[in-house]
């Protein structure tokens, strides 16, 4: 009884010991507008350029049509100890997004890729807008892109991705080697997964926006 009751607490210090990027919670504060923060260290450093720190609501809606968006949350969480930001989705059309959703954006069989609202992310903590590389005159290919893929399964890379199916952030390494450009997130060989926060690594990522759902996460005077 005694190792049974043990083995979580073991689990969940391992756990904490490892968070991806070793960032628990995020307060994001404004900077020199002039600045150009760097996606790799946005998360330690919490600094962004004036101006460029609105709401979810603004960010979601500003972002360039082809631009990636990364959610994450306020706090890191045990029960998602893949990182503060454990989803990416990107900016289809004016009022679209596409992704793939996991086990609560759908179904483990069926449903997969699909387009949604703008809207289903503003119940988001935090959004960071990324500038991956996606040039207007390629935006038809990443829409045809997109259509081929609507539906795929979902599927964990590395856990269940065994027929094809895709998770959110295989899936949008896919739209981007559909236009010959890099993954968008690189495989986390300590993981053995496509960890989402792994996109703020994408070399050449440049963040456009990060949008906070409450001003609790921000140090605004």
């Amino acid at each position: 009884m005694f190792r049974s009751a043990l083995a979580p607490l073991l689990l969940a210090v391992t756990l904490c010991s490892c968070v991806p990027g070793g960032v628990r919670q995020v307060q994001f504060r404004e900077g020199p507008a002039d600045d150009e923060p760097v996606a790799a260290r946005l998360l330690t450093e919490q600094v962004v350029p004036a101006g460029h720190l609105v709401s979810v609501k603004e960010a979601v809606e500003r972002a360039p049509v082809g631009s990636l968006i990364v959610a994450c949350g306020a706090r890191w969480q045990l029960a998602r100890p893949w990182g503060l930001c454990t989803h990416v989705s990107r900016k289809l059309t004016p009022d679209r997004l596409t992704e793939a959703p996991g086990p609560t954006g759908g179904s483990l069989l069926r449903g997969g890729v699909q387009t949604i609202p703008l809207s289903r992310l503003e119940s988001r903590d935090v959004v960071i807008v990324l500038d991956v590389g996606v040039r207007e005159d390629q935006l038809p290919a990443l829409r045809a892109e997109a259509a081929r893929l609507q539906g795929t399964p979902y599927r964990v890379a590395g856990l269940l991705d065994v027929d094809g199916g895709l998770d959110c952030s295989t899936y949008q390494n896919a739209l981007q080697r559909a236009l010959g450009l890099p993954d968008v997130v690189p495989f986390n060989g300590l993981w053995n997964l496509y960890l989402p926060q792994d996109a703020l690594k994408m070399p050449g990522a440049r963040v456009l926006w990060v949008g906070v759902r409450s001003r609790g996460y921000t140090n605004f005077r």
